[in-house]
């Protein structure tokens, strides 16, 4: 077999699947409180601030909207998302299952919404080091 062939049967399919699988994703905004995960899938006690030694147990965290709707968020990192634990926040990105994969995350600060993680920033920051 060519080998122009055989790469294209290999790149094609993954072209289908990765095009229908950001078809499929909804982009919204959620408004809710970045808590520990485990307790909020099992209903315990969370953390209420960055300064809870609740906090430090935690191996993830979660978005849980108005609704009680958890979202995990698989691409923002631990110490981002720890840094805003307990603070009411609002999440613009894309909705797949139970995942959010985060573009912004904005948080109240004195009576208005102020920017507080960006995926563009990152992106930014990973190619145009300091």
């Amino acid at each position: 077999m060519d080998r122009r062939v055989y790469v294209l049967f290999m790149v094609l399919p993954l072209l289908v699947f990765f095009t229908m699988s950001s078809a499929s994703a909804e982009t919204l905004k959620v408004k809710g409180t970045i808590m520990g995960a485990s307790c909020a899938m099992n209903k315990t006690a969370c953390a209420k601030s960055l300064k809870d030694p609740l906090v430090s147990m935690e191996r993830d965290f979660v978005l849980v909207a108005e609704d009680g709707t958890p979202y995990f968020l698989p691409n923002m990192t631990r110490i981002a998302k720890q840094k805003l634990v307990g603070k009411e926040v609002e999440v613009a990105g894309k909705v797949m299952g139970n995942r959010l994969f985060v573009h912004k995350v904005d948080t109240m600060m004195m009576g208005g919404m102020v920017c507080s993680w960006s995926w563009d920033l990152n992106v930014r920051n990973l190619r145009h080091p300091r």
